[in-house]
C-alpha cells in the first residue's frame, strides 16, 4: 500500500449519481496514490463546510472507496444521516471537494488456494467492490438491506 501525501487535496467532483437511498461521487485525484481495497479517505465540502444554527465546523468524514479506476477517478458511497453528509451529498458535478488519503492497512486476499467470501449491508458494501474488482468475478458477494431504497445501492 502506498503512503498518501500529507494534508488535504482539492479535487472537483466529476460526477454526481443517485441509487435510492445513496449518493454516489465521483472526484479525480491526480496526486495521490491509487487506493487498495479497504483504504479509506477523509472528505469534506470544500465550500460552506459547517455553518449551521450555532456556525460550528463539520469534522471531515471518513469513507472506504467504492471504486478506483486506472486514470486515477475515485468513487465514493454515502448515505445522508446527519448534517455533514447531508452537506456531502449536495455537493454536484464541478463543485470542489477536500480530500485526505488513501488511509488504512487495506485487504488481504486469501491465500492457499481459497475463495473469497465478501459480505456486508449498507453503506459496508462500498469496500466490497473495490475488492470484488481485485479479485475478480470469483469472488462470491452477499448483500443485505434494510429495503428496497437502499438495496439499490447495490446498482
Amino acid at each position: 500500500m502506498s503512503q498518501a501525501p500529507f494534508g488535504r487535496r482539492r479535487v472537483p467532483v466529476t460526477y454526481r449519481c443517485e441509487y435510492g437511498a445513496y449518493v454516489v461521487l465521483h472526484c479525480r485525484d491526480d496526486e495521490g496514490p491509487a487506493p487498495g481495497p479497504g483504504q479509506f479517505y477523509m472528505l469534506a465540502a470544500a465550500q460552506r463546510w459547517g455553518g449551521g444554527v450555532d456556525e460550528r465546523p463539520f469534522l471531515p468524514r471518513a469513507f472506504s472507496v467504492l471504486r478506483a479506476t486506472p486514470e486515477g477517478e475515485l468513487h465514493f458511497l454515502l448515505e445522508v444521516v446527519g448534517p455533514g453528509t447531508e452537506r456531502l451529498a449536495e455537493l454536484d458535478e464541478g463543485d470542489d471537494l477536500l480530500i485526505a488519503g488513501p488511509f488504512g492497512a487495506g485487504f488481504t486476499a486469501p491465500g492457499d488456494g481459497r475463495r473469497a467470501l465478501l459480505v456486508g449491508g449498507g453503506v459496508g458494501i462500498a469496500p466490497l467492490a473495490i475488492w470484488q474488482d481485485e479479485l475478480g468475478l470469483e469472488a462470491t458477494v452477499l448483500l443485505g438491506f434494510r429495503d428496497a431504497a437502499h438495496a439499490q445501492g447495490a446498482a
